[in-house]
């Protein structure tokens, strides 16, 4: 019986790690999710450069770090990313628990979704389980430049 609740109780404490179960969502799905939401979003596609070291959150707070950066490529228009862009964003990663999110790792071309928040500052996301930008694919584009232009949006497989 002693071990039975040892058993039990080492389930409990492990819990915790096996709590946080991420799939990163793919172009369509971010896609989605800032079009869905209440937030007002304007999809991106560009690179990102940060304007100092990254700030790290701190674990087991709600409090995000802000790391200023230039995201610089084409925003989203009615039929294509062919508006030019260059702006100044925040990135603000978070945790969740002991799990964290950073202003690092987003090398390359992304396409991002970034809040428009008061005073007109465009915030990138950056949970642990990534955030709402994502490296750049031609198919990636493709298949969200459909869903919004056609309302048909079909996921990666």
């Amino acid at each position: 019986m002693k071990s039975f609740i040892f058993a039990i109780l080492l389930l409990a404490l492990a819990s915790p790690a096996l709590a946080l179960s991420c799939m990163r969502p793919d172009a369509v799905q971010l896609y989605e999710l800032a079009r869905d939401s209440d937030d007002t979003f304007i999809a991106v596609r560009g690179r990102i450069d940060l304007s100092e070291p990254a700030q790290d959150p701190i674990p087991e707070t709600e409090i995000p770090a802000i790391t200023q950066a230039v995201m610089s490529g084409y925003s989203l228009t009615s039929h294509a990313f062919g508006a030019l862009f260059h702006s100044k964003i925040e990135i603000r990663a978070n945790c969740l628990g002991p799990w964290c999110g950073s202003a690092e790792g987003f090398e390359g071309e992304q396409i991002a979704m970034l809040r428009v928040d008061g005073n007109d500052v465009l915030t990138l996301m950056a949970g642990p389980c990534g955030g709402k930008a994502l490296p750049w694919t031609k198919d990636g584009e493709r298949r969200l430049l459909d869903c919004h232009r056609t309302g048909k949006c079909v996921a990666a497989e």
